[in-house]
């Protein structure tokens, strides 16, 4: 049956009940033009009754859609311009929320591998004075807890852990964790190969094994089937036995094996919190109720070994919350962020389609007159709106696509290479292209479908005050966004003019690890000795050194400090991070010597007493009207330590990162404490990366096994300890510089729009004396206004969201005054030249030809 026979029979049936009700109007003697005119308004407006009836026919609602779908198509195709403009718009707005949600996705939302993740938590010591530090735990006290608690199935420790794999031409440095064995049981995982670390693996009687993870197995043993029961070459003087591999995804691309606890000599006492816990609660059982059981423990472990009391409290996250807390604040504020983008991309669009269906108010007012009700004809805008919203989400998801896969050259967060256009992705790029038709085109569709032939000009009126208010918001919102990338940029050029303490020129850095035939401390030492001053014979370098950590590291090794002739409470003087170095590390460095005397060839802690030099801050704090020169204090516990002489003061330098606050710092002499991996560094005449071939030849000719890698200058090493703040800037700018460009575009089509309806006053006012600067001065004020009311609420609104960003700053108010009228200043520049050429045009308009407009 042909689908239509419905509305035909309709159609007829209509016609019968017209014709019978003009037969009656004839019978009392008028004609028959006259009858069939008192008919249709006795029986009402056929089309409006047809209307009526189809909308209740069953998936009338689906054809109606469907006929304005194609009438939209053909109205979009007849204004290229428009259309494309309205889709570039969206794919902008939409591309940049989808690429957000799918970082966000990745690193805050989605499932983790582990079955029910949800129960998975880490366990952390505190300090009251310092919430938002985070100290691990001791071993001992993991153990009680452990042993103790009861919201918990399983309980397990682990520790970071990094080992020189010698397996293949050239060793390599791969990082892995010790674990007790009762890890792999709280993650809930099996291998997909072997067994996992059992309880008879975890003593220091048993052999030592080790866990593979996928992509070392892959990687670095070919994906051998017969892995399991292999010799793995992995540390100095230890073989390990692969006992199994992990599935994919396990790793989370950072971790390459797992060992025993054990195999790292763990402290097993109540002074070293290097210990990190994770666990998997009971079901019902929550976080909180193992952060208050774990703390009541803590409280008596305190009361039981006072020695080791810290005044610590315990933190209890899930494993998802502790794996993104340093990185969750700034997605969050970067979701906000391009939401507000969005928001701004659907204003611009609303006013496109607003100055567009001002073009087609004649149309839609016929439409009402011959019987369209305000439904249908809203239905007809949105319709459009969806089409417009449609196109741009495809495109938007094709811009997200390459974005995410962009990020590789943008950050070295392996949590960010993880984005990916799932399916989640792509249901909240649906839902933002739903969101955007409705927001878009629902307040265009509901002020034009009014408009009919006797209401043009209020009609004009309301369009124009709908604009007006669009663009406002478009440049609030606009404001805001370049409030916080002005604050971020502020906060990276606080970070960066943060003096280091030390030269950073020319200067380049590298870790060497040497082979296991190096067994003792003195050999060692020559090695490093005599490698600094083979190194510094070289062409183009100047000086060498040895260290064992370099500025600027985010971690190091700190112990509480004890000074001779003064008892204090455990951890009351705090603690000092602690490095080794040959005596001219600090000239080589450019670390000024406030006082004392600097590390000379006698100072090996064997000839006499073991000697330090302790930072500025460090004298200053425990010493401000003394001199500390001859002072004795020791580093750690103090049952396990030696007495350490200080014979120097040198200046302060951030050893930790330019934006963390200076600690206390010692530096023992390298011959006094040498480990098998240390720090180079050399400073050079020239390009510190031209000399870094001949370093490593030169290295290798003195031992051929020694394991050099990490190449990087100074610079380098700066730049990576601000690149998160570096990618937040650039994400956020990049937002702010799209809300700007779409603001503009926005302001220009309202004045362009607003000339374009008074051609003729304009005309006038120039026929009767005003001269084109008068116009203009009119037109740019009008523009000037817009911009003004909206940078006046977009203060307000900023002022009341700058607590949002506070944890993203350095050395800057969130409601800084600078900023914001910095802001202000350029935000009402680039609204002056939006609306610079509209109002050029309108100074341009020759009066006789605007008279004759209609």
């Amino acid at each position: 049956m042909d689908s239509r026979e419905p509305e035909n029979d309709f159609d007829k049936e209509l016609r019968n009940h017209l014709d019978l009700e003009a037969e009656e109007q004839s019978a009392e003697g008028i004609s028959a033009n006259e009858a069939a005119d008192r008919a249709r308004r006795t029986f009402g407006n056929p089309t409006i009754i047809s209307e009526d009836v189809r909308a209740v026919w069953h998936l009338r609602w689906l054809e109606n859609f469907w006929q304005d779908a194609r009438y939209g198509v053909r109205q979009l195709g007849k204004n290229l311009t428009f259309t494309c403009v309205a889709i570039i718009t969206l794919a902008l707005g939409i591309g940049a929320n989808t690429a957000m949600f799918s970082i966000a996705d990745a690193v805050l939302w989605r499932s983790m591998p582990y079955p029910h993740p949800e129960q998975l938590v880490v366990a952390n010591e505190v300090p009251r004075s310092d919430p938002d530090a985070s100290w691990g735990t001791t071993y001992l006290t993991f153990r009680d807890w452990q042993a103790r608690s009861t919201v918990f199935q399983n309980f397990a420790a682990t520790m970071s852990d990094q080992r020189i794999l010698r397996e293949g031409p050239d060793p390599v440095r791969v990082n892995g964790v010790a674990v007790t064995h009762d890890f792999f049981d709280v993650m809930g995982v099996a291998p997909i190969l072997g067994r996992v670390i059992l309880a008879s693996d975890d003593t220091t009687s048993a052999p030592p094994v080790v866990v593979l993870s996928h992509r070392m197995w892959t990687e670095r043993f070919a994906s051998d089937p017969n892995i399991v029961g292999r010799v793995v070459h992995i540390g100095r003087t230890i073989t390990f036995t692969a006992i199994g591999v992990m599935p994919v995804g396990f790793d989370d691309d950072s971790v390459d094996y797992w060992v025993p606890l054990v195999r790292i000599n763990p402290f097993v006492n109540r002074h070293v919190w290097i210990f990190n816990t994770v666990g998997r609660l009971r079901p019902g059982h929550t976080a909180a109720e193992a952060q208050a059981e774990l703390e009541t423990m803590l409280l008596q472990i305190e009361r039981d070994f006072p020695e080791a009391n810290r005044g610590h409290d315990v933190r209890v996250n899930s494993l998802r919350t502790q794996t993104s807390s340093d990185i969750r604040s700034a997605l969050l504020v970067l979701l906000g962020a391009v939401g507000l983008v969005l928001l701004i991309a659907c204003a611009n669009l609303a006013a496109l389609i607003s100055v567009r269906a001002a073009g087609r108010s004649r149309e839609l007012a016929v439409r009402a007159a011959l019987g369209a009700s305000r439904g249908r004809l809203i239905a007809q805008l949105l319709t459009e709106s969806a089409l417009l919203s449609f196109a741009g989400g495809i495109a938007g998801v094709a811009l997200a696509y390459w974005a995410t896969r962009s990020l590789v050259f943008l950050s070295k967060d392996p949590r960010l290479l993880h984005a990916a256009i799932n399916f989640p992705v792509l249901l909240f790029a649906f839902a933002a292209v739903a969101i955007t038709s409705v927001l878009a085109g629902i307040a265009p569709a509901m002020q034009h479908s009014r408009d009919t032939l006797n209401s043009r000009n209020s009609g004009h009126r309301r369009r124009a005050r709908l604009q007006q208010s669009l663009v406002v918001s478009e440049i609030a919102l606009c404001l805001v966004l370049l409030v916080g990338a002005g604050l971020l940029f502020k906060t990276l050029r606080n970070i960066l003019d943060v003096d280091a303490g030390f030269r950073t020129d020319h200067l380049v850095t590298m870790s060497v690890t040497l082979p296991p035939t190096y067994t003792d401390q003195l050999q060692m030492f020559h090695f490093y000795r005599d490698a600094a001053e083979r190194l510094q014979m070289l062409p183009g370098i100047s000086a060498v050194s040895v260290v064992n950590s370099l500025p600027v590291a985010p971690g190091e090794a700190n112990g509480d400090i004890n000074i001779e002739g003064r008892p204090a409470a455990p951890g009351a003087n705090g603690a000092a991070g602690f490095r080794r170095s040959l005596p001219n590390y600090f000239q080589m460095m450019g670390i000024p010597l406030l006082r004392g005397r600097n590390f000379d060839e006698h100072d090996d802690g064997v000839n006499k007493d073991r000697v330090v030099i302790i930072n500025d801050r460090f004298a200053r704090q425990f010493w401000p009207k003394d001199d500390p020169i001859g002072k004795r204090i020791k580093i750690g516990p103090p049952e396990n330590n030696p007495w350490l002489t200080i014979v120097g003061v040198v200046r302060d330098i951030h050893q930790k990162g330019l934006e963390n606050p200076i600690g206390f710092n010692i530096y023992e002499p390298l011959a006094q404490s040498v480990g098998s991996d240390e720090e180079i560094a050399i400073r050079t005449q020239g390009d510190p990366t031209a000399v870094i071939s001949e370093v490593r030849a030169e290295l290798h000719r003195i031992d051929p096994t020694v394991l050099v890698d990490g190449f990087a200058t100074m610079d380098q090493r700066i730049e990576d300890s601000v690149s998160p703040r570096k990618l937040n800037l650039f994400l956020f700018g990049l937002f702010s510089a799209l809300a700007l460009v779409l603001a503009s575009i926005g302001l220009y089509g309202v004045v362009a729009y607003s000339v374009g309806q008074r051609t003729q006053e304009f005309g006038i006012r120039m026929a009767l004396g005003a001269q084109p600067t008068d116009v203009l001065r009119l037109v740019l004020t009008q523009g000037l206004k817009l911009a003004l009311a909206g940078t006046v609420i977009g203060i307000g609104v900023a002022l009341a969201l700058s607590s949002v960003v506070r944890k993203l700053l350095f050395h800057v108010r969130p409601a800084d005054p600078v900023t914001i009228i910095s802001v202000a200043i350029i935000l009402t520049i680039v609204a002056l030249i939006a609306c610079w050429l509209p109002a050029f045009r309108a100074s341009r308009i020759e009066p006789t030809q605007a008279l004759r407009i209609e």
